[in-house]
């Protein structure tokens, strides 16, 4: 099953990301079962949406974090530290129930369209 949606969208010289999330989209379960598997993956997801839109993470301006629990707050400041080493966007994350079942982390972003 492909998404009804794109990753990303580009607008005002602006990428706007879909929500990614470690899915299997042919099984629609997680595709990961533990916080840093699905962490990494998404942020895997958002390399390649900016890629294919001709960008790249130093571009983002702002990323939107989703966690289904706060005992995963540790651990996802550590893998937004280690993937964005230098100029981190601004960042909200919000504590919330995610649509799937075993599903820990989603995140969208902002980012210029490098020209």
């Amino acid at each position: 099953m492909n998404a009804p949606f794109p990753a990303a969208r580009i607008g005002g010289g602006l990428i706007f990301t879909s929500g990614l999330a470690a899915i299997d989209t042919a099984t629609m379960t997680p595709s990961a079962d533990t916080f840093d598997g699905q962490a990494t993956n998404v942020l895997d997801q958002l390399d390649a949406a900016l890629d294919a839109a001709g960008s790249s993470r130093a571009q983002v301006l702002k990323l939107d974090c989703y966690l289904s629990d706060r005992r995963w707050f540790a651990s996802w400041n550590a893998a937004f530290a280690k993937y964005f080493e230098s100029a981190a966007p601004a960042r909200t994350t919000t504590v919330t129930t995610l649509p799937i079942e075993g599903l820990f982390i989603e995140i969208q972003a902002i980012a210029v369209a490098e020209s």
